[in-house]
């Protein structure tokens, strides 16, 4: 397999984890979400912290990727923050 075609791979492989990274931490958040609403601050504590885990997979990722390559995911990754930081808000 020649160099450009290993790299383009790498490349997608490397989104595909971003993407599913995004969708697990989103999922925590909605866990979370669901739980306090239930009353189990615990798990909701619980799920809160792994969002918090994903985004810094999330963020090293983005980081390997490059800027540039790196920077549609921009909105996906102010609408976690938000989303993460909204919980937080309403465990309190």
């Amino acid at each position: 397999m020649s160099r450009p075609n290993l790299r383009r791979m790498s490349d997608r492989i490397l989104t595909e984890m971003i993407e599913a990274d995004f969708e697990i931490a989103f999922t925590l958040v909605d866990m979370a979400e669901e739980q306090l609403l239930g009353g189990d601050a615990a798990y909701t504590s619980q799920a809160l912290h792994g969002a918090d885990q994903v985004l810094l997979d999330i963020r090293g990722r983005l980081d390997a990727m490059g800027r540039e390559k790196g920077q549609p995911f921009d909105p996906l990754l102010t609408e976690l923050n938000r989303a993460i930081g909204l919980a937080k808000s309403h465990a309190k």
